[in-house]
């Protein structure tokens, strides 16, 4: 009887570790990729961050080799040699990170209180011609952003908006409403229970404290995928600045590697330098708020 019932579990045992081997292998295989799709990625980062650390001469002297990817020498003083020639020469270069991160925290700001509000009224406000400009907003989004540049740089032109000192609310302003972090906002409040408000209305909450007190702080998710999308993207603004930005004090840092890299072509350690300080922020940013941007557009139902 024991023969019997071992000989009915052998093809069964057999089929599972036919499938473990399996699944073994598959497990191998998509760490293999991502192995791969990680140098892709890293090398190039790896390379730039490394070579910051050197001069002129040690870079093109080991390029090519492995030891382009270790320090010049093991004198920490020696490390530093591009960071302080970048610094020198460009006295600007510290101040064009300061605007950055000062644009940046603007812009979030602005971004995040004008179309979490967009958003909401569109969500909740039910009024003529809601559904209409919500088919609208879908519509524009296709679109390419470049089709606006010539009407946004028209229309800041006849606001007065291209020159000193107001060409910085001119370069600023466009990048303070977007319809696709509407529609964001819009796709979250609607996944919220709406009686959560109505209680609050009944309590004596206005419409205004029902958005403030409660939903903002319930909306930590899509509020946080929105910050950081706009950080990434106003930090590596470049175009807006070129076309309406005038002075050097006023640049952003993408706009000033530019002057970086046409001041000296050939200076890679330089160069790379300056690249790290345009570089690290984002990948910083990235590695710790993944979680917060798949949360966000998980909830939001965008792909």
């Amino acid at each position: 009887m024991e023969k019997t019932e071992w000989n009915k579990m052998e093809p069964l045992r057999r089929e599972r570790k036919r499938l473990s081997a399996s699944s073994i292998a598959k497990k191998a295989l998509m760490a293999l990729g991502c192995a791969i799709l990680a140098f892709l990625f890293l090398f190039p980062i790896v390379w730039m961050v490394s070579n910051s650390f050197k001069d002129n001469d040690t870079v093109f002297a080991q390029m090519g080799s492995i030891m382009t990817f270790f320090p010049p020498s093991w004198n920490i003083g020696e490390w530093f040699v591009s960071y302080t020639k970048l610094f020198s020469e460009f006295e600007n270069f510290g101040r064009s990170i300061l605007n950055s991160v000062v644009y940046c925290a603007i812009t979030i700001t602005m971004v995040l209180l004008i179309n979490s509000l967009a958003g909401y009224a569109l969500a909740r406000m039910h009024f003529p011609g809601g559904k209409a400009m919500t088919t609208i907003i879908l519509i524009m989004m296709m679109v390419p952003v470049e089709t606006s540049v010539v009407p946004t740089y028209l229309i800041l032109y006849y606001l007065g908006l291209l020159t000193e000192p107001l060409n910085v609310i001119g370069y600023l302003l466009p990048g303070f409403a977007s319809l696709m972090y509407t529609y964001m906002f819009r796709q979250f409040f609607l996944s919220m229970p709406v009686e959560i408000e109505e209680a609050a209305r009944i309590d004596g909450c206005s419409r205004v404290g029902v958005f403030f007190k409660m939903i903002v702080p319930l909306s930590a998710p899509i509020f946080a995928t929105v910050g950081i999308f706009t950080f990434m993207g106003q930090w590596n603004e470049y175009l807006s600045a070129q076309l309406i930005m005038q002075n050097e004090q006023y640049y952003p840092l993408q706009y000033y590697l530019q002057i970086v890299n046409n001041s000296n072509p050939r200076d890679l350690g330089m160069i790379m330098a300056a690249l790290t300080f345009s570089t690290i922020p984002i990948a910083i940013v990235y590695i710790f708020c993944q979680k917060y941007i798949v949360e966000g557009v998980s909830f939001t139902g965008l792909k």
